[in-house]
């Protein structure tokens, strides 16, 4: 399974020279299972790039894509993927309901009037909406891919997902926006256990948005530290993890800083970056 990074940006893409070490594209992540499975997570603005990537492949033309949740930063690329305008495609956009927030209904509005020009009822591509179930007692069988999920602590809700391909062992956990400090002991151990069950995942990618210094002044805006990552890691015995969500604030020469210091301080994580290619 090959996990590819479209955007790592949180809250707003940004587009400035200095900030294109890291990349300005908001959260979109692509994972490739090794029979040709293709699952996107989330569609900020960062699925562009990686609509185009399956374009010029020659995998199957299908895709499954995993909505976390649908605050703009993780929406808003939906009307520039590609893969929606060719009717060669089948785009199949699943996700847990929200506060009684549902997937078709949601994502549909993206793109409805007066906000793009076409919509959802006049793409070409072949588009199917499912509702996933709040707890799941089985995973989801997506090819050779299992899929779980389960609620973060955010506001108007989020899910996390994890991937596992049981033929390579491979898996991976996606958390891309928790606020681990407000979160309950009952939210806190869901996640928990999404790492640590079947067994510790070989890669957790979780939100660090923000500081120590920062997440008080931004409290109840959903987001966590690197160090509540680590710390969400070494609880679930996961070795490898990649922080992402980065403050649109934060340009090359900061996220430099940051990374010294998470390296520093826990050599096994490191920071995201846009067109990070990462073999599971």
């Amino acid at each position: 399974m090959k996990l590819t990074f479209g955007g790592v940006r949180g809250t707003n893409p940004v587009a400035q020279p200095d900030y294109m070490r890291y990349g300005g594209e908001t959260t979109s992540f692509l994972l490739q299972g090794q029979a040709g499975e293709q699952i996107l997570v989330d569609a900020g603005t960062g699925v562009r790039e990686l609509g185009r990537l399956l374009q010029d492949s020659s995998s199957p033309k299908r895709v499954l894509m995993l909505m976390t949740h649908y605050h703009l930063d993780h929406v808003v690329g939906l009307p520039s993927l590609g893969l929606i305008y060719r009717p060669d495609w089948t785009v199949e956009i699943a996700a847990p309901a929200h506060e009684d927030v549902v997937v078709e209904a949601t994502m549909s509005r993206v793109m409805d009037k007066p906000f793009w020009p076409l919509q959802v009822e006049d793409l070409k591509s072949r588009i199917r909406f499912m509702a996933l179930d709040r707890a799941p007692e089985a995973p989801l069988r997506y090819g050779g891919l299992e899929i779980r999920w389960c609620p973060l602590h955010h506001p108007g809700g989020c899910s996390a997902y994890r991937v596992d391909e049981p033929a390579t062992g491979a898996s991976v956990v996606l958390a891309t926006d928790v606020e681990w400090g407000s979160a309950t002991e009952t939210e806190r151990q869901n996640l928990i256990n999404l790492c640590r069950l079947p067994q510790p995942a070989g890669l957790l990618v979780m939100d660090a948005q923000y500081t120590p210094e920062e997440v008080a002044r931004f409290k109840g805006w959903g987001h966590s530290t690197w160090q509540e990552a680590v710390a969400v890691a070494g609880s679930a015995g996961i070795t490898r993890l990649l922080l992402t969500h980065h403050d649109p604030r934060r340009n090359d020469d900061a996220l430099d800083a940051l990374r010294a210091e998470v390296c520093a301080a826990c050599p096994r994580a490191d920071l995201a970056r846009e067109r990070l290619v990462v073999e599971l």
